[in-house]
């Protein structure tokens, strides 16, 4: 927009230029038609020649050839002599300033046509002088007084101001000489760009020295270098974008111009890749040497496609092409892709061949298998109902073995709770108090044991039944923290409970508790003292999420497939102070997928374990 206001402006002041030319010269027509200026006082010198000769006249007739008649004569011609003198002489000066005059505006409308200006600086007095056409440049009227230097930084540009600090220090430089561009304001706030060059002038008839030059306006010249700069970067922008190598070489073979892309696939720095750089040296450099294609023919015949492989193991195909001026254009594409594929399906094809052999073989081989498999099938059948026979046979007996051991147990228990107490009197030696203890523990422990392997044949043998309802978790929490929590105080654990209000499951409240008492008693066996146990629940869409999370000791992560195996441990430092048979978990898995829920374990040896699972919420939930 800028430029074209300018282009607007330059024909405005054409048709100025134009326009004062034709007013100069009807005025110099209207001067050439009036009356010359000297035909006055020519009249005046004529009219005063009659008069002087017509008094010569009477005086003769009155005294004759006299003395003061001759005196009369001399003392007229001499008077006309010296008018006549003064009259030509007004005239000459007149002709003079008229031709002056003239003169000067020929010299100002030529500069105006030429947006160019006078420059004229005197340093002593330190003003300067523009001509007529300097005001018209920059859209002011000439002013009747000289103009300052101060007052023509303020019309520069902030970052031109040094430019006429240069001129004013021409006169100490040895050349004594100013060329310099600046930039003006103009009367509409635009900038009108200027080149001023001159010469410093000084002695003769001068009074001091001056700096004398000429201000041409450049502004369109700016304009235009503008507009090639930005026409060069868009190309060099869009030059950059592709996602090809491209690069132009001149008709001697050195660099004009290439793109990242041509660098990189050449691994070449910009070191190497400056204008004018031979293309042999760069193709050496990127160890290519005489691979790069260089075509000898000119015109379209120049045109062409070859592939090459960079040492870098990359293929390029490069397109060449003349340009008019006897230089090349190459665009290298990246096809390293389509050469592996290449590659590789010609390794396929041969291993494609070595399959179909082999094919053939593995098919002999395979009718020989699957005569085997009908032999192995039919054994497999008869295994299997004998391995299901076993597993019948082996709850059945866990399921007898517990019933007859649990009533011994029961006996054991009771007595040695009555022992322990002193119900009926003191045992004697407080040892045998303390041997009483062990007993009633180690008695409970094998009946926890029997009821959690009793219960875990059932689950296999299929006869474990639930008595899902309507459940609230609440209760079911705070029963099963009452029961750990003593355990807990023992182990020097704190539970929190995290719970908060949730809504009702349908589950079997004892297959419930088991489940959280299995989890918070593992939580507090393998979580050392001073440690904690969050339980937390959340509902997330048709199921209730509860977690037990503690700060244990953790499992190893190489151990983590293993848990929830029945019967199956971790061994650690820890595991063999706290015995037990492996089954809890286990049988918390079992009983939450009863309910169709899942069980997950999370945990990081020596940070903690999470274990969480899932129930689902009632029908009106």
């Amino acid at each position: 927009m800028s430029g074209q206001r300018r282009t607007d402006e330059r024909m405005s002041d054409a048709t100025t230029t134009r326009q004062e030319t034709m007013k100069w010269q009807e005025a110099t027509a209207r001067r050439h038609r009036s009356l010359p200026a000297g035909l006055l006082p020519r009249l005046v010198l004529g009219l005063s020649g009659v008069a002087l000769f017509a008094l010569n006249v009477a005086l003769y007739s009155e005294e004759g050839g006299s003395r003061t008649l001759l005196f009369s004569s001399l003392l007229s011609g001499g008077y006309l002599a010296l008018a006549y003198m003064l009259v030509r002489l007004r005239e000459s000066k007149l002709e003079a300033e008229a031709a002056l005059v003239e003169n000067q505006h020929r010299f100002d409308m030529a500069f105006a046509g030429a947006r160019c200006g006078i420059w004229d600086w005197d340093l002593g007095e330190n003003r300067i002088y523009w001509s007529s056409a300097m005001f018209d440049m920059v859209g002011l009227k000439q002013p009747s007084k000289r103009l300052s230097p101060n007052e023509i930084k303020a019309m520069a540009h902030p970052d031109d101001a040094g430019a006429i600090d240069e001129i004013a220090n021409a006169a100490s430089r040895p050349s004594r000489s100013y060329d310099t561009a600046f930039r003006l304001r103009h009367a509409d706030g635009s900038w009108v760009w200027m080149h001023a060059k001159g010469q410093v002038w000084g002695g003769g008839r001068a009074a001091g020295e001056r700096l004398v030059g000429i201000t041409i306006d450049i502004t369109d010249q700016k304009i235009a270098e503008e507009r090639v700069h930005e026409a060069n970067e868009r190309l060099r922008d869009a030059i950059e974008s592709v996602g090809e190598a491209f690069v132009l070489w001149d008709a001697e073979g050195r660099l004009a111009t290439a793109n990242s892309k041509f660098g990189e696939f050449l691994n070449l720095g910009e070191d190497y890749m400056h204008p004018g750089a031979p293309r042999g040296e760069m193709m050496q450099r990127a160890g290519v040497g005489d691979a790069w294609p260089v075509s000898q023919d000119g015109g379209e015949a120049g045109a062409g496609v070859h592939e090459i492989r960079l040492p870098t193991g990359r293929w390029l195909q490069i397109s060449e092409r003349r340009t008019k001026s006897g230089g090349h254009v190459n665009v290298g594409t990246d096809i390293t892709a389509i050469k592996e594929q290449e590659a590789a399906l010609t390794d396929n094809k041969v291993a494609l061949e070595k399959t179909v052999r082999d094919l053939e073989t593995s098919r002999r081989k395979l009718q020989e298998q699957a005569r085997q498999l009908v032999d192995l099938a039919e054994k497999y059948a008869s295994e299997k109902t004998r391995a299901e026979a076993a597993n019948r046979s082996k709850s059945e007996f866990l399921a007898n073995m517990s019933h007859e051991l649990r009533t011994p147990l029961n006996a054991i228990i009771g007595f040695s709770e009555i022992m322990e107490s002193g119900l009926f009197g003191e045992l004697g030696s407080p040892k045998y108090k303390e041997y009483a203890g062990d007993i009633h523990a180690s008695g409970t422990h094998l009946l926890e044991l029997i009821n959690d392997i009793l219960d875990m044949s059932k689950i296999e043998a299929g006869r474990m039944t639930l008595e899902t309802q309507p459940l609230e978790l609440s209760e079911v929490v705070e029963e099963s923290l009452r029961l750990v929590s003593g355990r807990a105080e023992v182990a020097k654990v704190h539970i929190a409970n995290e719970m908060g209000p949730l809504p009702t499951v349908d589950a079997d409240k004892r297959a419930v508790k088991q489940v959280l008492l299995n989890l918070l008693s593992n939580a507090v066996k393998f979580t050392p003292a001073g440690g904690s146990i969050h339980l937390r629940g959340e509902t997330s869409g048709r199921f209730v999420t509860i977690s037990v999370e503690d700060t244990g000791i953790g499992i190893p992560a190489s151990a983590l497939p293993k848990i929830g195996r029945p019967f199956e441990q971790v061994e650690s430092q820890h595991s063999k102070s706290h015995k037990g048979t492996g089954l809890g978990l286990a049988l918390s898995r079992s009983l939450v997928e009863l309910h169709g829920g899942a069980l997950v374990l999370e945990s990081t040896e020596g940070v903690g374990t999470k274990v969480s699972f899932t129930l689902p919420l009632t029908a009106e939930a």
